[in-house]
Formats: structure tokens, sequence, C-alpha cells
């Protein structure tokens, strides 16, 4: 299965054991600037690049705060350890791109539009 995503990236965690693999969050919603852990990006999926020159590529261009867009492959295989949990759906990250800085406020005749909740994938 594939998926096309675009997103606020949240936050990155390099790990080099089991296997060398950059864990990368994205939120659909921009930061709402919370300070304490959890709150800045309440809403977050954890993706994958295990590719060492796009794991490389990606923590010279972005840093959080970026929008990208990428692409990739999603699985159910195997459990990951991440912090105190294990995770066991892998979206492996294929190709990404900068969008901006930030995702946009969407205004008009006084009201505030959000980006949807959902991360659409196909």
């Amino acid at each position: 299965m594939t998926f096309h995503v675009r997103g606020e990236i949240a936050g990155t965690l390099l790990l080099q054991e089991p296997e060398r693999r950059l864990l990368i969050d994205l939120s659909p919603n921009p930061s709402t600037g919370a300070a304490a852990p959890g709150y800045a990006y309440p809403e977050r999926v954890a993706f994958t690049l295990r590719n060492d020159d796009m794991i490389a590529r990606f923590r010279d261009e972005l840093s959080p705060g970026d929008v990208i867009e990428a692409t990739g492959t999603f699985s159910q295989a195997g459990y990951i350890p991440h912090k105190t949990s294990h995770i066991d759906t892998t979206f492996l990250m294929l190709e990404f791109s900068r969008c901006g800085r930030a995702l946009p406020e969407l205004c008009h005749a006084g009201h505030q539009y959000r980006l949807p909740e959902t991360l659409w994938m196909n």
C-alpha cells in the first residue's frame, strides 16, 4: 500500500539499533505553541526513513516547523521499539520535498479555517 501526506514536522528521532533509521513525526495541523511535550502537536503520525542518503538529506535540509509532502509505503509487520512502547505499523518514506516553513493560516471574511484533521492516504 502507498501513502501521500502533507504535514508539519513535529519532531525527529534518530535510532541506531537494531538498524539505523530516522523516525519523523508529522502533524496535519500547525503547532499550538504549547511548551509541554505532546501538546505542541497533539495529533501526529510517525514515519520512517531507512536510506542513509535520505536521512542525511532530511537532517541537512529540514527541521521541526517545516512543512513537507511525502510519499511511501506502509505495512504492518513486526514491532519496532519506540520509547516505552512499540510501533507495529511502519510508514516507510520513499520521497519527500519541502512545501514551506509553516502550514498556512486560512482566513476569509473574519472566519478562521483549518486544514482537515485527518491524513488522506491512497
